[in-house]
């Protein structure tokens, strides 16, 4: 067995600086009042596809009919009688009487216009490794003193929310502008604890390759963080999809080395998110 890396997660103690790692997956910080409190948040998982849109979907073909004959015109009516009183004003017979309905609407009273049925209720799948990172990291928060509950978004979601403390001002600091753009504002030091984090909220297997899940709404981030792989020894490259963006890591000897800083395998695991 090789010695132990200095820079791996069970080396060094814990330290709410780990929770880099969240940022560099895709969590977002926020600032309370004049930023004496800042919170950590993160969105586990991409966005369900949008429904099909029915308008988009081509009209069916009108069926062809045969050519008939026109019908013939039916005859008319022999006139109804009439009879004329005396002073030359026509008398309507009782069959051309309108008819008188009590319970119709009036002309000037508009009909009530018919329920609508209640739509279907959105189906909500639950993705069960989306359920055991957020389970995860709410650990690894509290193991580091920041208690953290996992909340739903209306699409099934997961959300893993801090609540506002002092003491994550720095860390949102260093991932934020003034103007609240997110980006390293120093390089970062990427060590085991901090990869740690990472591979617990965007870390999974990818046939012979392992990545690092990425923040599509921050692309400023993703090449200093290709750099700070690259000085870890992991020898990554960047994927940079705009929807998916990732570090991915190839090969068994760049990937034994990411297993050696992130540590021990939890004792719950999900198939396919650990390295190694």
């Amino acid at each position: 067995m090789g010695q132990m890396s200095f820079y791996s997660a069970d080396a060094l103690p814990r330290a709410i600086s780990d929770l880099e790692g969240v940022l560099c997956a895709g969590g977002t910080m926020s600032f309370f009042g004049r930023g004496a409190a800042a919170r950590l948040t993160l969105v586990l998982g991409p966005p369900p596809p949008p429904p099909p849109d029915e308008e988009d979907e081509p009209a069916p073909a009108p069926a062809v009919v045969p050519d008939e004959p026109p019908p013939a015109a039916p005859e008319p009516p022999p006139p109804a009688p009439q009879r004329v009183w005396e002073d030359g004003i026509d008398e309507l017979p009782d069959d051309d009487l309108p008819a008188r309905d009590e319970g119709a609407p009036r002309h000037d009273e508009p009909a009530p216009p018919p329920e609508e049925p209640d739509p279907a209720p959105t189906a909500v799948v639950v993705d069960p490794a989306l359920e055991w990172r957020a389970q995860a990291l709410c650990c690894a928060f509290r193991g580091r003193g920041v208690p953290a509950d996992v909340e739903r978004l209306p699409d099934g979601r997961p959300v893993v929310r801090s609540a506002f403390r002092a003491d994550l001002v720095p860390l949102a600091q260093g991932w934020h502008t003034p103007e609240g753009e997110k980006r390293l504002v120093a390089p970062l030091d990427l060590d085991g604890p901090r990869l740690r984090l990472w591979v617990l909220a965007a870390g999974r297997q990818s046939g012979r390759a392992y990545t690092l899940g990425l923040d599509p709404q921050a692309p400023g981030t993703h090449e200093p963080l290709l750099t700070a792989c690259q000085r870890a020894g992991l020898g990554a490259t960047l994927v940079d999809d705009p929807d998916e963006p990732v570090i991915r890591i190839v090969g068994q000897r760049r990937q034994r080395r990411l297993a050696e800083l992130v540590g021990g395998r939890p004792r719950s695991l999900f198939d396919g998110v650990w390295p190694g």
